[in-house]
């Protein structure tokens, strides 16, 4: 589908909106979802004079999170959906199980499985946006650049810098980050500092996004963010992901011929993984990395990395996964995640071998 044709249908979406609409925001837990919430949610409240009635966050294949979503934008009469970084196309679900909207606004930058555009959705995948690989125009940005083109959000400039970063983008958008940072008079490091917080919150209190989101919401500057109670997460976080880090060496599988990492973990905050494995991939950035978290039930829930490109890792989890029943998979080209139920954990090992043998084989 051609991009004039997608803004087109995008402008018509926001002008179409009105104070009559009850609007719900779905975004990733992560930074760049909640930073792509703040800024849409600004931009609705620019548009229709009203703020969305609900704003609520999402983790790939997190069944307890999405039934949590889809009562409470039941609960509030919700008409109109906008979901934010999330591969919703690669999903078993239908848009339809999260809310009966009459309109549906989608803003991703994962790799597209299926084009959902529709008479009442408007579909925008990154792909359609840019030729580089769509994993570097994070949704943050991506949705900053296209609510310009509606309202004035342009204050909102750091927010999506803090996006920028937290999906490892940093080198993709080095010009606008550090326009920003001289117009804002911030720091690097205070922007680091935010996007930390959000992942804070996220692996240790994922219950206080919420909050979060609003402490972004109201704030005039990124000061006022760093300010937040919420910091108060901070010190746990860096401590508990520190330790993990410290235990690859000696606790990951390594496999020198297929340049690959396999490292299992059993901890119970279960949006820690991430962060730990980008700090990981960041120290072995062209070696395929692979984590592994026990949360103590009956499923694992894993991660991939590759900073290289060699090994497509949303293609490598998905394949992996193919035999496996009620799992999940996707993602980017550099990083990708998904859940298995734990009795298939030696078959899922397995067949990460055989994919990845046949490839260096090759």
């Amino acid at each position: 589908m051609k991009k004039a044709h997608l803004v087109k249908r995008f402008r018509e979406f926001c002008n179409n909106l009105s104070k009559k609409d009850r609007v719900a925001i779905l975004h990733h837990s992560d930074s760049d979802g909640l930073c792509s919430a703040v800024i849409t949610a600004k931009a609705i409240e620019n548009l229709t004079g009203k703020k969305p009635v609900v704003v609520r966050h999402y983790e790939y294949g997190n069944i307890k999170q999405g039934k949590k979503a889809a009562l409470l934008m039941k609960k509030h009469k919700v008409n109109i959906l906008i979901v934010l970084d999330i591969g919703i196309d690669s999903a078993p679900h239908t848009l339809r199980e999260y809310c009966a909207f009459d309109k549906c606004l989608v803003i991703d930058h994962h790799t597209m499985y299926k084009d959902l555009n529709s008479e009442d959705t408007v579909f925008l995948k990154a792909q359609f946006f840019t030729k580089k690989d769509p994993s570097s125009y994070v949704t943050s940005k991506f949705a900053f650049d296209l609510f310009s083109k509606v309202t004035d959000v342009k204050k909102l400039d750091w927010v999506a810098c803090v996006g920028i970063i937290g999906d490892m983008s940093l080198k993709n958008w080095k010009p606008f980050v550090k326009k920003t940072i001289q117009k804002r008079k911030i720091s690097l490091t205070q922007l680091y500092e935010a996007e930390d917080l959000i992942a804070a919150v996220e692996a240790l209190a994922d219950e206080d996004l919420g909050k979060l989101f609003k402490a972004f919401y109201k704030a005039k500057r990124l000061q006022d963010v760093l300010k937040s109670g919420l910091t108060k997460y901070l010190k746990r976080f860096r401590k508990e992901k520190a330790v993990i880090v410290e235990g690859f060496d000696d606790k990951s599988e390594k496999f020198p011929e297929l340049e690959l990492f396999i490292y299992c973990i059993k901890n119970k905050q279960e949006n820690l993984k991430s962060y730990v494995i980008n700090e990981i991939s960041l120290m072995h950035p062209n070696k395929t990395v692979i984590l592994m978290q026990d949360l103590g039930g009956n499923r694992v829930r894993f991660s991939g990395r590759r900073q290289d490109f060699k090994v497509k890792i949303n293609q490598l989890l998905v394949n992996a996964t193919k035999n496996i029943p009620e799992s999940t998979a996707g993602g980017h080209i550099p990083a990708a995640a998904g859940s298995i139920p734990k009795k298939y954990l030696k078959k899922f090992r397995a067949n990460l071998l055989r994919i990845l043998k046949k490839k260096y084989k090759a």
